[in-house]
């Protein structure tokens, strides 16, 4: 079935996730996220975001960089590092 309107998304945001979005698949990874921090990463890190409508989109590849700098400093901090 053919789509029957325009993609409200530039090529600005490649691969766009709400915060909420987000956050539901880093659940299964063991080191979840929550949309608020999530909010803080894109703030702390500069990420590109977009609103449409209500909701605002931020590039998932950019978040996933964003967890695995905090995740990968958070562990080397842990005992469990080999």
């Amino acid at each position: 079935m053919a789509a029957t309107q325009l993609s409200p998304f530039t090529d600005a945001i490649p691969d766009p996730v709400t915060f909420e979005e987000a956050s539901a698949l880093f659940d299964p990874t063991g080191h979840p996220a929550s949309p608020t921090t999530l909010r803080r990463w894109v703030k702390e890190d500069k990420l590109t975001t977009e609103k449409v409508g209500r909701k605002v989109y931020v590039s998932w590849s950019d978040l996933l960089e964003a967890h695995l700098k905090r995740t990968a400093a958070r562990l080397r901090a842990s005992s469990n590092w080999p």
